[in-house]
């Protein structure tokens, strides 16, 4: 068993959705200025790079992300399903609807977007697929042992369907009596070297900051 990363380094660079400030890393304290050690200052808002969304990001009430604790965060039957798509395309019920989810915890789709992270970023942030209401509503009403979705995409959100974006991330949040409990959602994940044959388990260890609704993170999966 060993383990690799399914989320990506934050950076300068890193591209981060269209709105937010982009990354900003200061070394403050430098030896080669005379130091006697190297500190740094970084400026990033809490839903850049890999990141994972809590309800309280859309729900007034909603639970903030420090407020699952660690056994929350380890999901011990991911699945990957690949589901390709091109610019704006949204995964839709019948992407999934025949598809067998068995007792998986937490679903990472995989629409090959994650090419355009590094190779051309305008792209990445513009032109990205998402997730359909309805796809979110079926997860949330039939596979009740799910916890968490992830994509490799900038977001749940199609940056060109602002809308449908929005009811998205509502309807894994909301609660009801007739859904599951809500989900969690990372967002901007790395999921091009990893195989379901392979895939043990995925830990999600988000920054540790009191207060904030949802956090950069980093995926850890336990891989054969």
């Amino acid at each position: 068993m060993g383990y690799i990363t399914l989320s990506y380094a934050l950076e300068e660079t890193s591209p981060v959705h269209i709105g937010l400030k982009e990354p900003e890393m200061v070394h403050n304290n430098q030896i080669v200025d005379g130091k006697g050690y190297n500190t740094y200052l970084i400026n990033v808002e809490n839903h850049s790079g890999t990141h994972v969304d809590a309800p309280g990001h859309f729900v007034e009430d909603g639970k903030i992300i420090l407020e699952y604790p660690p056994d929350e965060l380890v999901f011990n039957n991911p699945l990957i399903v690949d589901i390709p798509k091109g610019p704006n395309e949204l995964v839709k019920i019948w992407d999934i609807s025949k598809l067998d989810f068995n007792d998986a915890d937490c679903i990472l789709f995989r629409t090959g977007f994650e090419k355009f992270h590094s190779d051309d970023p305008e792209e990445y942030l513009t032109q990205n697929p998402g997730m359909s209401p309805e796809v979110i509503y079926f997860i949330r009403k039939n596979l009740k042992n799910v916890r968490c979705i992830g994509i490799d995409c900038v977001s749940m959100s199609s940056y060109q369907n602002p809308k449908s974006g929005e009811e998205v991330h509502v309807n894994a949040f909301k609660k009801s009596k007739d859904f599951g409990e809500p989900l969690l959602l990372i967002e901007d994940m790395k999921l091009g070297n990893v195989q379901n044959e392979n895939l043990e388990s995925i830990m999600v260890v988000p920054w540790q900051i009191k207060g904030i609704d949802s956090a950069p993170c980093t995926v850890l999966a336990k891989v054969k």
